[in-house]
Formats: structure tokens, C-alpha cells, sequence
């Protein structure tokens, strides 16, 4: 917890500090948690594929997705298809044929870079870095919340076999935190800063946001389950790698940028 605490202390100022410098901080940010994460992915699943993925060919198409997302979102689609059609064209012609290494990296390219690069998509939204903020908040809240109450009060295992410390109890007390924060946050933004959401909205996106952030903490606890890895790295100390600190905040990125595109039009 001590070492939690310190990376902390240390690394939120320094995310916050390049969030709020936009632009080109936030894509090397991206573009900087894109290449570990997906190194990370690539050394976890190599542990259980008969034929490793070769790390160049998926940190070159992720690094690739990411500019792409940058300079112009709408070839986002296209480009992560030629991907497809790079990765499959790369196996044909290997020495080794193997199916499933290729559909590994073809889902680690819209797991890490697609996800990921969702970052730096909030500079084009009118008042973007106001939407962006609920991500962390969100992602974090409910992390903090479900560990702290699950630690307490948690009895029932929420899904044992792909996570044995997570319970029912914690699960319900993340979201209800995040709901919390995520609506304090709209009462905040609207007396404060003229961005005024309905705060039913802000409700209905603390539920649903807080759900999919346990689904990304999950679905990183899955991996690592099938994969025999007890962290992703060693990255950020007392945190783990980029995958076991950004889980959450991967399946949340998404849901917030559609909920900025849906609702911005109304302030």
C-alpha cells in the first residue's frame, strides 16, 4: 500500500499536468502507454502461444493506429483493417502458421491502440478536457471504492476463478462511489465552470462507467489468469505494468468519449 500511495502521489500529478497541456502531450502520453501496454500484452500471451507473437510487427501497427487517431479519426476504421490484412498477410507467409497468434494480435490491436487512443480524441470535443477528467474519475473512484469496501465488508466472491479478491460487496461499492463522485463532479462543473449536463445524465454515466470499468479491470484478470502472470509489469511500483493500472480506464475511455459526442451539443 505504502508503494501504491507513493506512485500516486508521484504519477497523478504528472497524468493530470500532460491532460490538461492537451495536444501533444496527450499524444505522447498515448502513444507512450500504447507501446508499453502493448508490449506487456504481447510478453503475456507469448507465455501460453505454441508459435510467440514477434513483438515489432504489433508495436509498428499500434504506434500506426494511434498517429492515425490523431490526424484524422474518420480512417481509424480502415486503418485498423489494413492491420487486419497486415497481420494475416504476415502469418501466411511465415515459416510457422498459426491461426491463433494472429487473431492474438489482431485483438491486442483493438484492445491497446483503438481503445487507448480514444485519449487524445477529447481535444476535438468543445470542452473535451472537462469530459476527460470523468474517465479517471470514473475508472479511479470505482477501483479505490471496490477495494476499500470489498477489504471491509466483502464476504461473496464476485467471479473466483478470474479474480478470487474481488467480492459482490466491493463490486457494488465501487460503483456506488463512482456514482457518487461522478455526480458531485456534474454539481461542481455546473456552479463553478458554466458546463451544465443534467445530473441524471452524469448518474446514468457513474452507473454505466463504473460497471465497464470493472469489466476492463476483468477482462486484464482474465488474461492474466490464463496466461500464469501475477502483473504485467513492473512499471509503475506497488501498481504493476500500464495493463494493470489502465485496465479500467481502457473499457472506460470509450463510453465517456460517446457520452461527450451525445451530450455536448447541450451546453
Amino acid at each position: 500500500m505504502a508503494k501504491r500511495i507513493i506512485t500516486a502521489v508521484i504519477f497523478v500529478p504528472i497524468l493530470a499536468a500532460l491532460l490538461i497541456l492537451g495536444g501533444y502531450f496527450v499524444f505522447g502520453l498515448t502513444l507512450f502507454l500504447t507501446l508499453v501496454g502493448t508490449y506487456e500484452y504481447v510478453h503475456a500471451v507469448n507465455k501460453k502461444l505454441d508459435q510467440p507473437i514477434h513483438y515489432a510487427l504489433p508495436l509498428i501497427l499500434a504506434a500506426l493506429l494511434v498517429i492515425v487517431m490523431k490526424f484524422d479519426y474518420q480512417y481509424t476504421v480502415p486503418a485498423l483493417l489494413i492491420a487486419f490484412i497486415v497481420v494475416f498477410m504476415a502469418e501466411v507467409l511465415s515459416k510457422e502458421h498459426s491461426v491463433h497468434r494472429a487473431i492474438a494480435t489482431v485483438f491486442g490491436l483493438v484492445y491497446l491502440p483503438l481503445m487507448l487512443g480514444h485519449l487524445q480524441l477529447f481535444d476535438a470535443i468543445p470542452q473535451g478536457l472537462y469530459y476527460l477528467w470523468l474517465v479517471f474519475i470514473i475508472a479511479f473512484v470505482t477501483d479505490t471504492g471496490a477495494y476499500f469496501i470489498g477489504k471491509f465488508f466483502g464476504k461473496t466472491p464476485l467471479i473466483p476463478e478470474i479474480s478470487p479478491h474481488k467480492t459482490v460487496a466491493g463490486s457494488v461499492g465501487g460503483t456506488v462511489a463512482a456514482v457518487a463522485l461522478t455526480v458531485a463532479y456534474g454539481i461542481l462543473m455546473r456552479a463553478k465552470f458554466n458546463f451544465d449536463l443534467p445530473i441524471y445524465a452524469y448518474a446514468i454515466l457513474g452507473i454505466v462507467g463504473s460497471i465497464v470499468s470493472q469489466f476492463g479491470d476483468l477482462t486484464a484478470s482474465l488474461i492474466k489468469r490464463n496466461t500464469d502472470i501475477k502483473d504485467y509489469g513492473k512499471l509503475l511500483p506497488g501498481h504493476g505494468g500500464v495493463l494493470d493500472r489502465f485496465d479500467s480506464v481502457i473499457f472506460v475511455l470509450p463510453i465517456v468519449y460517446l457520452f461527450a459526442m451525445l451530450t455536448f451539443t447541450l451546453l
